[in-house]
């Protein structure tokens, strides 16, 4: 059997190359969820624009002029096509951020994983250090009597 120490430096440098992709799949997170804090920015926005569309346009339909009426519906039609291309961005963003939140807890059970080998190489190397201890203790304690013996 190996010795713990020696598995322990082994598995250090996963360790570190673990914890540096678990960093990097926690940073694209990240860019993600700015990306749809963003797209949801856009799409009340767009939301906004178009409810304002409509109540112009309910103005307008109400009024004995009607001189606005085609260019209103076109505007609102357009608010509406904007308002829905940027919910189906948001959508394509909510997607991928639960893909890359997968990804990060991936990455988090393969770093656990490690470290959690890592404890039980520690605690290995612990008790075979108590071991050695306890050899050199008895060893001590049988010359003294040996030489207690001999006096």
């Amino acid at each position: 059997m190996a010795d713990p120490k020696q598995k322990m430096k082994k598995i250090q440098p996963l360790i570190k190359i673990r914890k540096l992709q678990l960093d990097q799949e926690t940073a694209l997170l990240n860019q993600i969820q700015l990306k749809r804090e963003e797209a949801t920015q856009a799409l009340m926005q767009s939301q906004q624009t178009y409810i304002e569309g409509v109540e112009k346009l309910n103005q307008e339909r109400q009024s004995s002029e009607r001189k606005m009426l085609s260019a209103l519906e076109h505007g609102v039609d357009y608010a509406k096509a904007q308002w829905y291309q940027r919910l189906m961005a948001l959508r394509a963003v909510e997607e991928e951020e639960r893909l890359q939140f997968r990804q990060v807890t991936e990455a988090q059970k393969r770093m656990k994983m490690l470290e959690h080998l890592d404890e039980r190489y520690l605690e290995q190397h612990i008790k075979q250090m108590n071991v050695q201890e306890q050899k050199q203790i008895d060893e001590f304690a049988i010359s003294m009597n040996r030489r207690k013996a001999q006096e």
